[in-house]
């Protein structure tokens, strides 16, 4: 069992306790706030890979971070790396060291400014699980994007955006190999506060994907266009739902190639959120969507999943969060058809210490259903954690 740097990690964990008790989070830096933070934490999970011919193990895991925020009038600004390193206890060959680095910001949106706009850059290179792929996937990501918004009239704007992915991976201790490129724009008009509140939106949107390098005959080279509408704001009466924030949007997407082989297609997609603040110590989450999304081997999938979030904080130091999920996951092509039925439940709680330390214990279960047997399978994880923050 590989442990000596955790045992290395722990120590100096502690000894930053011992400096950083007694300090206040965060440093002036640039007109903004730079907090470190460190996290400790023990895992058991009842499958190791995302599988059902996976074995339980044991996870320690130790996540040094740092995080630069800067809020002003005109601008905020994000930034955040962080270097996790997980040691498994049984299956050594899952071990370990990733890098995680996101940027993002935006020019905030109001009465005066009559242009908008937000951005943002993130950058995985580590071990991620794939459910869909059914395994621990070595994985580098890299992801850029930009949206604007351009203040016509009053009330109508003009909305861009355009984005950029690329996305490799390959197998752990297999052949597997794949990588591809996603470019996406998108145009559209909002109208705010057409009925009170309430507003509307149309967007159309092209996506190109590409597959550079591929482990299955299957290649994704398409262009995907689509058109949607949504209504945004104060949905229902608000004398019976004060506050209640409201993101619904639907269309149809046009995948000009699905598999490589000619087939066309037009998808229903929908998406949407409700945000509603119960009181003063309860937020109340509700998300919803149908979507297609392609594998890293290269399959589609039509995706319809809804899950419902709570937050409740009883006292000043004490927060309490729970989820319940639904999925469905349908691939379209390939040689072997499948379909997944995914329950999930999860619940988290975190306690303040200090100021700048906190301790969380988090549990999470996954119940699957497949037509595929090594996707049929249950898995949990309860994770018990430590931050401190300087």
């Amino acid at each position: 069992m590989k442990i000596n740097p955790l045992l290395l990690a722990t120590s100096l964990l502690i000894t930053a306790l011992c400096i950083a008790s007694t300090a206040q989070a965060g440093v002036r830096f640039a007109q903004g706030n730079v907090t470190a933070s460190a996290t400790v934490s023990l895992s058991e999970t009842s499958r190791a890979n995302p599988n059902a011919n996976s074995a339980s193990d044991t996870i320690y895991a130790f996540t040094p971070a740092l995080n630069y925020s800067r809020e002003s009038a005109r601008l905020n600004l994000n930034a955040n790396l962080s270097a996790p390193f997980r040691r498994y206890d049984s299956q050594g060959q899952l071990d370990s060291d990733s890098l995680n680095f996101t940027l993002n910001g935006n020019i905030p949106y109001g009465a005066g400014p009559r242009f908008s706009g937000s951005w943002s850059l993130s950058y995985f290179d580590g071990v991620q699980s794939n459910f869909l792929l059914n395994r621990n996937l070595n994985s580098e990501n890299f992801q850029a994007g930009i949206s604007s918004n351009y203040r016509l009239r009053n009330r109508l704007g003009l909305k861009t955006r355009l984005s950029y992915s690329d996305r490799s991976s390959s197998g752990i201790g297999d052949g597997f190999e794949n990588s591809n490129e996603t470019f996406l724009y998108s145009i559209g008009l909002h109208a705010r506060e057409i009925v009170g509140t309430i507003g509307a939106y149309v967007e159309y949107r092209v996506q190109d994907r590409q597959t550079t390098r591929g482990f299955m005959p299957i290649g994704i080279d398409d262009t995907d266009k689509g058109l949607n509408f949504g209504v945004t704001g104060q949905l229902l009466p608000e004398r019976l739902f004060p506050k209640l924030e409201a993101d619904l949007s639907f269309g149809f997407t046009s995948t000009n190639n699905l598999d490589d082989r000619g087939s066309d297609s037009n998808r229903l997609n929908l998406n949407g959120s409700l945000r509603y603040p119960a009181n003063a110590r309860t937020n109340v989450a509700l998300h919803f969507g149908r979507n297609l999304r392609i594998t890293d081997d290269d399959r589609t999938v039509e995706q319809s999943s809804i899950s419902l979030n709570v937050q409740y904080t009883p006292r000043q130091k004490l927060a309490l969060s729970g989820n319940i999920g639904f999925s469905s996951n349908d691939f379209l092509d390939g040689d072997v058809s499948r379909d997944d039925d995914v329950f999930t439940f999860g619940a988290n709680a975190t306690y303040s210490i200090r100021q700048n330390w906190k301790a969380s214990l988090a549990y999470s279960n996954r119940e699957s259903s497949s037509t595929r047997s090594i996707a049929d399978f249950g898995s949990s994880l309860i994770t018990l954690s430590t931050t401190i923050s300087y």
